[in-house]
């Protein structure tokens, strides 16, 4: 998820040369912009927003300003998101899988999320991800790819082989995480004034992780709030007044917490409970959100895909099947989808195919329809090696609590075709249920508020795996230029 909105927000380019700025105001230029992005310009709208910026600075046209960079943020989302043309995909598919053929290409560009963009067809830039996932047998010329992907699956069996328990507690086998996240970013990157406001992620309480502690902050001064770890999202809050700010900024945050692998293998089917359907917690998470959109189509699959099942473990496990049999992995432009107002729950639906944020959504989308309550909770996946930004889905029973499913990762075994159908079953049957313990849990549902609450959307404002900023004074996407300067490192304790 991280690196394809890097690479939409690092696009931005200030285009300047040949315009007659002395004869145009900025306000000009920005209701030129306006009127553009109403009509669906956006790459005419870009080029305006973007000339108006600096003029509108000069003129002291503050409410102004902070309009046209929030424009230029989502249109640099869209237009980077889709960046490549037809010409890009054929060439890259045919340099990377030399003799595909025009029947797989036509077939695959047909898949490839695409938008059309001032009379031309863009196509997702991250689209290598896509094809190899609807086409295994080009996945499999991919020795790293692979490589991975087996790795993924050694490192998760002994977890699958082991037997859960049946009775008793679901958790199990902790570990204890130790995390430092420092930001080394160079002062000439960074505005001579303003404030620079950061929202830090930090692990939350949850039954599954405990002992949490933030052990320092470095320098303390820029905190500004303790650390959310109670609610439903961990941020530490952060302030840098840059006018004070003489040298490199450095920052750094230690903090540390405990994970347990979940078990959930004690549950009886017949004896899940009754729901309150009156209760915040039902409401809460049978409702529609603004990504887990639960719309007519949604829960018409749903309803297809129960064919007729009332037990909820047991619907929620149909569910399973089909996201994980049913559909594939892919990026997803979740800045894009954010910039163009599109729920990613309803994405999935049209294209069949996700990340694992987006499939858990859609997950939680479909539960949600049939009445069980569902949630996206994630974080970080913390195999060795393989440490980055993960989500998983969580549904409810009265009687057990939050259950956890972890789509994305169960399809590992749909890769691996050395794998026999026991071994890719177990595999399979691990995440509906249970999960192991190299997981870091920052919070316990998308689209949550940020403590304190931003005052406009940051360039992820759904998800916060990646520290969320925010500076007045930049120019730039303060992501773009700060994220190539974060670091976050974790140790395991025996």
């Amino acid at each position: 998820m991280k690196r394809a909105v890097v690479a939409a927000a690092l696009g931005i380019v200030l285009l300047l040369a040949g315009c007659s700025t002395d004869r145009v105001s900025g306000e000009g230029l920005y209701l030129r912009a306006q009127a553009q992005d109403g009509a669906g310009a956006h790459r005419t709208a870009l080029d305006l927003y973007t000339q108006a910026q600096p003029l509108l600075r000069r003129e002291g046209n503050t409410a102004l300003l902070g309009d046209c960079r929030r424009a230029i943020k989502r249109l640099s989302l869209i237009l980077d998101s889709y960046a490549a043309t037809e010409r890009d995909v054929r060439d890259t598919l045919g340099r990377t899988f030399p003799g595909i053929s025009e029947i797989t290409l036509g077939r695959l560009l047909a898949r490839i999320d695409s938008r059309q963009i001032e009379g031309s067809r863009q196509y997702y830039q991250d689209f290598i991800n896509t094809v190899i996932h609807l086409d295994l047998s080009l996945m499999q010329r991919l020795p790293e790819e692979m490589e991975r992907n087996r790795a993924g699956y050694a490192l998760l069996k002994p977890f699958v082989e082991q037997p859960g328990p049946a009775a008793g507690a679901p958790f199990r086998n902790p570990r204890t995480y130790t995390a430092t996240a420092t930001y080394d970013v160079p002062r000439n990157l960074l505005p001579a004034t303003g404030t620079l406001k950061i929202w830090q992620p930090v692990p939350i309480r949850t039954d599954c992780q405990t002992d949490v502690t933030i052990v320092s902050v470095s320098p303390p001064q820029y905190a500004k709030n303790p650390a959310s770890l109670e609610g439903g999202l961990g941020d530490l809050y952060l302030e840098v007044p840059l006018e004070e700010l003489a040298a490199d900024l450095k920052i750094e945050v230690t903090f540390r917490f405990r994970h347990f692998e979940q078990r959930f293998t004690m549950i009886d089917p017949g004896d899940v409970g009754t729901y309150d359907r009156g209760g915040e917690l039902y409401r809460t998470y049978t409702a529609s959100g603004k990504n887990t959109a639960v719309t007519p189509e949604i829960a018409a699959k749903a309803r297809d895909v129960a064919a007729g099942e009332q037990n909820p473990y047991r619907a929620a496990r149909r569910i399973y099947d089909y996201i994980v049999d049913g559909l594939t992995y892919s990026h997803t432009p979740h800045g894009a989808l954010g910039a163009l107002n599109t729920p990613e729950s309803n994405w999935v639906h049209e294209r069949q195919y996700g990340d694992c944020g987006a499939q858990s959504m859609y997950f939680a989308a479909l539960c949600r329809s049939l009445g069980i309550p569902a949630r996206t909770t994630g974080g970080y996946q913390l195999f060795p090696g393989m440490e980055g930004g993960h989500f998983w889905a969580e549904f409810y029973l009265p009687n057990y609590g939050w259950i956890p499913v972890d789509t994305s990762v169960a399809q590992i075994a749909n890769y691996l075709p050395e794998l026999t159908a026991a071994e890719r079953a177990a595999f399979k049957d691990y995440f509906f249920g249970s999960m192991d313990h190299y997981r870091w849990v920052v919070q316990r549902d998308v689209d949550l508020p940020f403590v304190p609450a931003a005052p406009e959307p940051t360039l992820l404002s759904m998800t916060l795996q990646s520290p969320a900023l925010l500076c007045d004074t930049m120019d730039e996407i303060p992501e773009a230029v700060i994220w190539p300067h974060y670091r976050i490192r974790f140790t395991r304790e025996p």
